[in-house]
C-alpha cells in the first residue's frame, strides 16, 4: 500500500486499486465489495450508530439504564493486559472499534507511545482510525499481538470468514478476544444477522487454543431483552416503537441484576444473553468436533441420556 495525493494505492502486481481518505481516515474498502462502497463513507452520516438531533431523545438515551448486566468484560481486559505484559511494542487491532467497548479502558491504560492501536469500523465514531470490512482485513499476515471483536460478529454476513481473517493477521502466540450475543433480539437493524450458543461460538474459534470462555451476560439480561422486545412488538410505527422501547427499558432493566447470582450458575450457559472467548493462536492447533462436544457445560439432555 502506497500513500500519495491523499489516496492509498495498492502496490500488489495486478491490483492497482485505490482507496480514498476522508477527514484523515483511510477508507480501505475493496472496490469489489458487495455490501459497502467507498463512496458510502465519503460523506458525513450514520452507517450503523444512529445520531439523534432531538434533545429529548438524546437526554433519554443518556439517562436510560443498560438492559444487560456485564461484570465480566472488565476482568477479561485486565487479564489481557496481564498476558501482554513485557511485549513491546504492542500492535492491537480492534474490529468495530468506533466507540469504546465495556472494560476496554483497562487495556488502553497499558499502552504507550511505542504501541500501535488500530480501531477499525464500518461506521464513523470518536475512535475510528480506519474504515474497513472485517471480511477483508487490509493488513499483512501476522501483523498484530491482539485482535478484539466485541459485539461485532453478529453484525457481519460471514463471521467464519472474519475469524479466518483475524487468524491470518494475528501473530503466532497472539491473543484474540470476542464477545457475541446468544439470546438477544435484533439490535442492529438490517446489519444484524447471527447468534451463537456457547459451543457454536467456540467452534468458530477452533483454530485458537482457549484461555477462557463463558457467559458475558446471563439469563436475567436475556429476559430483559425478551420483555422489552415483547413490548415493542405491539408497535406499528417507528415513533411508537421508540416510545415502547424506552418505556420497556425503564420498566424491566432491574431484572438484569439476577445475573449477579445466575452468572455463577452452570445452568445459565444454555440461557445466557451472550458469550466471550479469549484464546491464543498456536501454529497447527485445531479443536476437533469430538473435543468440542465434550466441552459442553450445560444440563440439557441429549438423545443418549
Amino acid at each position: 500500500m502506497q500513500f500519495r495525493d491523499d489516496i492509498f494505492k495498492c502496490t500488489d502486481a495486478g491490483c492497482n486499486a485505490t482507496y480514498p481518505v476522508f477527514n484523515g481516515i483511510p477508507i480501505l474498502i475493496n472496490p469489489q465489495n458487495d455490501l459497502f462502497e467507498q463512496k458510502d463513507f465519503e460523506v458525513e452520516g450514520d452507517i450503523f450508530f444512529k445520531t439523534y438531533n432531538n434533545k429529548t431523545i438524546r437526554f433519554l438515551k443518556k439517562v436510560q439504564p443498560d438492559i444487560t448486566y456485564n461484570n465480566v468484560s472488565e476482568k477479561n481486559y485486565q487479564d489481557m493486559a496481564f498476558l501482554l505484559q513485557g511485549q513491546k511494542p504492542l500492535r492491537i487491532l480492534i474490529l468495530g472499534g468506533s466507540v469504546d467497548g465495556v472494560g476496554i479502558k483497562h487495556l488502553k491504560q497499558i499502552l504507550d507511545t511505542d504501541d500501535m492501536l488500530v480501531e477499525t469500523d464500518v461506521s464513523y465514531g470518536p475512535n475510528t482510525t480506519v474504515i474497513c470490512d472485517a471480511h477483508e482485513i487490509p493488513f499483512a499476515d501476522e501483523s498484530f499481538d491482539l485482535i478484539i471483536a466485541q459485539a461485532v460478529l453478529e453484525h457481519v454476513l460471514d463471521p467464519f470468514q472474519c475469524v479466518r481473517e483475524m487468524h491470518r493477521v494475528l501473530k503466532n502466540k497472539g491473543l484474540i478476544y470476542a464477545e457475541t450475543p446468544f439470546m438477544q433480539q435484533v439490535h442492529g437493524g438490517k446489519y444484524d444477522f447471527l447468534r451463537f450458543t456457547h459451543l457454536g461460538h467456540r467452534r468458530m474459534f477452533r483454530k485458537f487454543n482457549e484461555i477462557s470462555s463463558g457467559v458475558v451476560a446471563g439469563a436475567g439480561s436475556a429476559l430483559v431483552w425478551s420483555l422489552k422486545y415483547f413490548l415493542t412488538s405491539f408497535a406499528n410505527t417507528k415513533k411508537v416503537d421508540r416510545i415502547l422501547s424506552y418505556g420497556g427499558t425503564f420498566l424491566f432493566f432491574w431484572i438484569k441484576y439476577f445475573d449477579i447470582i445466575l452468572n455463577k450458575s452452570t445452568g445459565t450457559i444454555d440461557a445466557a444473553s451472550g458469550f466471550y472467548f479469549l484464546g491464543r493462536k498456536e501454529e497447527g492447533y485445531l479443536l476437533s468436533d469430538r473435543e468440542l462436544l465434550a466441552s459442553y457445560r450445560g444440563f440439557r439432555y441429549s438423545a443418549e441420556e
